[in-house]
C-alpha cells in the first residue's frame, strides 16, 4: 500500500494539471465537431416569419401526395419556430439556445452554436448569414456565418420573443420592453432605436418606406424606416396574438379575441372586423389567390375571400392548435398540439393526416418536395 501511494505522489508530481485541466475543459467545450455547410446559392433572402410578410414563403412548393418518413434528428428543447430550408441546409433554433443546422438529405449535422439564452422567435436569413435574437434578460441580436456559425457582430438589445426583420441593409428587433431598434446589417450598428407603449406582440411587419408594430397596450404603430420616427398610431379593438399578413395596402391582424382586424395603409383606417370562433395563435397566410386562411386555437380552419369583409369555416379538425398553419401552392398544412399533422386542399377537404409522437407547434417548412416537421421537444422529421 505504500509503494503503491508512492507512485501516486510521483504521478501527481509529474502532471502539470493547469495543463491537464485545459486540456479536459477543451474536449468537453469542443463536442461535435464543427462541419462547413456546402456552398450554397440562395434563391432569395428569408427576410421574416414564413418568408414574406404574406405568411407565404412556400406558394410556388408542391406536396407529396403519400409522404413517407426519410429520417429524424433531434436537435434541442423547444421547437416553437418554423426551420428554414436552403438546399442542403436545414437552419432551427430551440428555447434550449441552440441554433442548429443539418443536412437536409441525411438529418447528420452540420454545426451548432450555443447562443446566451433562448432563441424563441426563430431566425432569419439574409444571403450567408442567419440572424436571431435571444429572449434572456440582456438579450443579445446575432449575426452568424451560415458556413460554421461564426459570429459576425453581436449586441445587447434587451429580450426579444420575436424574430428580426430584414429590409434592404437594416436588420430590425422588438423588444419585451417595449423598444423597437434598427441595426445596420453588415457590421451591426445602431441606426436607431424608439420606444413605443407596451410590449411588442409580434414581429415587425415592412410596408414601403416603414415598419409596422403592435403592442400589448393594443397600438399599432407605423414607424419610419430610415428615422425611427412615428408616424401613424392607431388603437386596436384587442391584443394582437400573432403575426400580422399584409396584402398590397392592407394588414390584417389576428386577435386574442378571435377576430380578425383589417387596416388600411397608410392612413391605419380600420376596414373591416370579423370573429373566427377563438383565440388566433397562429399568422394568418395568404393563399395564391389572395385569400386569408385563419387556423383557430379550436384547430378550425377560415378562409376570406379577396374582397370579404367576413370569413367562412372551411374544416373543424376537432382539438387545438397554435401556430402550426402552412400554405403551398395548392394545399394547407396544419398541425395539432396532439401531434396530428394535416394536408388539407384549399377547399378545406383532409387529404391525409399523419401522428406523430410530440406536439406539433410551429408551422411545417416545405422545399423541394418535402416536408419539415418541428416537433415540441426537439425533434425534426423529414417527410417525402
Amino acid at each position: 500500500m505504500l509503494v503503491e501511494r508512492g507512485k501516486l505522489e510521483r504521478v501527481r508530481r509529474s502532471v502539470n494539471f493547469p495543463v491537464l485541466a485545459v486540456a479536459v475543459f477543451t474536449l468537453v467545450a469542443c463536442g461535435r465537431p464543427i462541419r462547413s455547410t456546402p456552398p450554397i446559392e440562395p434563391r432569395g433572402d428569408w427576410p421574416t416569419l414564413l418568408g414574406n410578410a404574406q405568411r407565404a414563403g412556400y406558394a410556388t412548393e408542391t406536396v407529396p401526395a403519400a409522404p413517407e418518413e426519410v429520417w429524424r434528428s433531434n436537435v434541442g428543447r423547444g421547437l416553437l419556430t418554423p426551420v428554414l430550408v436552403e438546399g442542403p441546409v436545414l437552419i432551427a433554433s430551440t428555447a434550449n439556445r441552440m441554433v442548429v443546422t443539418l443536412n437536409t438529405e441525411t438529418g447528420e449535422r452540420y454545426w451548432d452554436r450555443r447562443l446566451s439564452g433562448s432563441v424563441t422567435g426563430g431566425v432569419v436569413r439574409g444571403g450567408q448569414r442567419i440572424f436571431a435574437a435571444t429572449d434572456d434578460r440582456e438579450g443579445k441580436a446575432y449575426a452568424l456565418l451560415l458556413e460554421r456559425g461564426r459570429t459576425v457582430w453581436d449586441r445587447t438589445i434587451g429580450a426579444a420573443a420575436f424574430p428580426p426583420l430584414i429590409v434592404d441593409d437594416a436588420v430590425y428587433f422588438v423588444t419585451e420592453r417595449g423598444r423597437v431598434i434598427a441595426l445596420e446589417i453588415r457590421e451591426g450598428k445602431e441606426r436607431w432605436r424608439v420606444d413605443v407603449s407596451g410590449a411588442p406582440t409580434s414581429t415587425p411587419v415592412p410596408h414601403r418606406e416603414s415598419v409596422l408594430v403592435a403592442t400589448a397596450r393594443d397600438t399599432l404603430y407605423r414607424i419610419d424606416r430610415s428615422s425611427g420616427k412615428i408616424l401613424a398610431r392607431a388603437a386596436l379593438p384587442a391584443t394582437v396574438s400573432a403575426a400580422p399578413a399584409l396584402v398590397e395596402d392592407t394588414v390584417y391582424l389576428p386577435l386574442q379575441s378571435g377576430d380578425v382586424v383589417a387596416y388600411q395603409l397608410p392612413e391605419l383606417e380600420e376596414l373591416w372586423r370579423a370573429p373566427f370562433g377563438a383565440p388566433i395563435l397562429a399568422a394568418p397566410v395568404v393563399g395564391p389567390d389572395g385569400s386569408l386562411y385563419v387556423l383557430n386555437r379550436d384547430a378550425e380552419l377560415w378562409r376570406v375571400r379577396v374582397g370579404a369583409r367576413a370569413g367562412e369555416k372551411l374544416a373543424s379538425l376537432n382539438g387545438a392548435a397554435r401556430a402550426s398553419l402552412a400554405a403551398t401552392r395548392d394545399r394547407l398544412l396544419v398541425g395539432r398540439l396532439d401531434g396530428k399533422l394535416f394536408l388539407l386542399d384549399m377547399e378545406g377537404r383532409v387529404l391525409w393526416e399523419r401522428d406523430f409522437d410530440d406536439s406539433i407547434v410551429a408551422p411545417v417548412t416545405v422545399a423541394d418536395g418535402a416536408i419539415y416537421v418541428p416537433l415540441l421537444r426537439g425533434t425534426i422529421v423529414k417527410l417525402r
